[in-house]
């Protein structure tokens, strides 16, 4: 995809196409990255605060729906060192998200019997009720921008994302922070 700004990721490919969309229709004439990324930023800025918003109303902090995610797609508990490989975050910084979701009894966390230094994650029912509202809610999120636009459109849009990932790569790819080992936050969304 375009940017990797992780968590929002998802939601951005969407601001670029609507971006694209609005910069392209009209006269025909050549459009110019002085016209598509100050629109394209100031979209990216908007989305990134209405997220702050919907965090502080649902009582959610940030952090929470990128590792609630993360532990709905296993099946089986992970270790601490396995979930900050794949958050993409550093362990001390992921033992404080972890101790606020077991606080909410969304999560629960277990030492090995045979290797006491391993701790073991895994969601709680709660957690699974919470990772399906966070699932719900991107799917609306989603279903709301892309109200209208049309199925060509669209494939039109995840081709030109899809090239630009491939430049921003070639050109900038030594500068961009490396992903995590594991799965990245916006697969299976």
């Amino acid at each position: 995809m375009i940017i990797a700004f992780y968590r929002k990721r998802g939601y951005y490919v969407i601001v670029m196409y609507l971006t694209i969309m609005h910069l392209t229709i009209g006269d025909g004439r050549m459009i110019t990255d002085d016209e598509v990324f100050p629109r394209l930023f100031s979209l990216i800025r908007q989305m990134h605060n209405l997220s702050k918003r919907n965090v502080k109303h649902s009582g959610m902090f940030l952090g929470r729906g990128r590792i609630i995610h993360i532990l709905a797609m296993r099946d089986q508990p992970l270790s601490q060192r396995e979930l900050a490989d794949m958050a993409n975050i550093k362990p001390g910084s992921l033992t404080e998200v972890l101790e606020r979701l077991e606080r909410d009894d969304l999560i629960k966390r277990e030492r090995l019997a045979n290797d006491r230094r391993v701790i073991h994650v895994r969601l709680t029912a709660k957690g699974r009720k919470a990772y399906q509202k966070l699932v719900e809610e991107r799917h609306e999120f989603g279903n709301h921008l892309l109200e209208e636009i049309d199925q060509e459109d669209l494939a039109r849009f995840v081709k030109v994302v899809n090239m630009m990932d491939k430049n921003l790569h070639r050109y900038y790819g030594d500068r961009l922070p490396k992903e995590g080992k594991g799965e990245r936050f916006d697969q299976n969304c």
